[in-house]
């Protein structure tokens, strides 16, 4: 692979090929696997022999405009080699579950890997029939899900709270992977740091009282997501107005409106916009 930073990133992978809650092979491989493989027009499919049916996404730049014409090229396979530039040994991954308040997360140990025929390919298909999903590999071609992948050290299993809440914002949504950002008023802090620490144990800090405006601020973005923002900020609008009643209203369609106040008539006294960072 060339053009590889040497930089260690951090990145969230929701480890659901094809619908499949997959984490059970993640961790029990101690691997992070990515999906959308891309097949070579015309080969026949050999779930035995992938590399001879599958186009390597660690292929040379030469090597990709040569052997994949523009209307065999994907998205989703231009998304995996952009991916695969960036990912470094020693780059964290974190595999979120919300629904058990927790992620579980690990460094990646080896360079990315293509395997030619996994040993863990029925064990894989077998998750897929416990789950009530649809198993013809002939036809679907299941085990390429599970053939892209990074070796990873363990996964830790982390609650979701030790986690700030400008890096938890992004293990929730539809995107199958993703990059963490960096800190949004601190570049000196990125999202690999804090990861790190909170894999070591240094994620919960101790705070006292402040009145220092750029502590508060750093607090504010550390501890608070946009939308608690705008509940924060609703409450104490409520508190300095006691004869008034204010309400959050950020959300979809919300038409730039965060909170809305009125009076006991309900006749709208002041409309409220608010930013935890921009």
């Amino acid at each position: 692979m060339n053009n590889k930073s040497d930089s260690k990133i951090a990145f969230f992978c929701r480890a659901k090929p094809q619908g499949c809650d997959a984490f059970d092979i993640f961790r029990k491989h101690n691997r992070v696997f990515i999906g959308y493989p891309l097949w070579k027009g015309g080969v026949k499919y050999d779930p035995n022999n992938l590399c001879s049916c599958l186009v390597n996404p660690s292929c040379m730049d030469n090597e990709w405009e040569q052997e994949i014409s523009k209307e065999e090229r994907s998205n989703e396979f231009t998304q995996n080699r952009n991916l695969l530039k960036k990912v470094t040994v020693g780059s964290i991954v974190v595999i979120p579950r919300a629904r058990h308040g927790v992620a579980y997360v690990a460094r990646i140990t080896t360079d990315f890997e293509l395997l030619n025929s996994p040993s863990w390919a029925n064990e894989y298909l077998q998750l897929r029939e416990n789950q009530k999903l649809e198993i013809d590999d002939k036809k679907n071609k299941h085990i390429g899900d599970v053939a892209q992948s990074w070796r990873v050290d363990k996964y830790e299993q982390i609650d979701l709270p030790k986690f700030p809440p400008w890096i938890r914002k992004s293990m929730f949504g539809r995107s199958t992977y993703g990059y963490f950002r960096d800190h949004p008023i601190d570049p000196s802090i990125t999202a690999h740091a804090v990861l790190s620490d909170i894999l070591e144990g240094r994620s919960m800090v101790k705070s006292s009282w402040t009145s220092d405006i750029d502590e508060i601020k750093r607090r504010l973005v550390d501890s608070l997501t946009p939308n608690s923002f705008e509940h924060l900020i609703v409450s104490i609008l409520q508190l300095e107005n006691p004869n008034e009643i204010w309400y959050q209203t950020g959300g979809p369609g919300d038409g730039g409106i965060d909170g809305l106040g009125c009076n006991e008539k309900g006749e709208v006294i002041g409309l409220m916009q608010a930013k935890l960072y921009a």
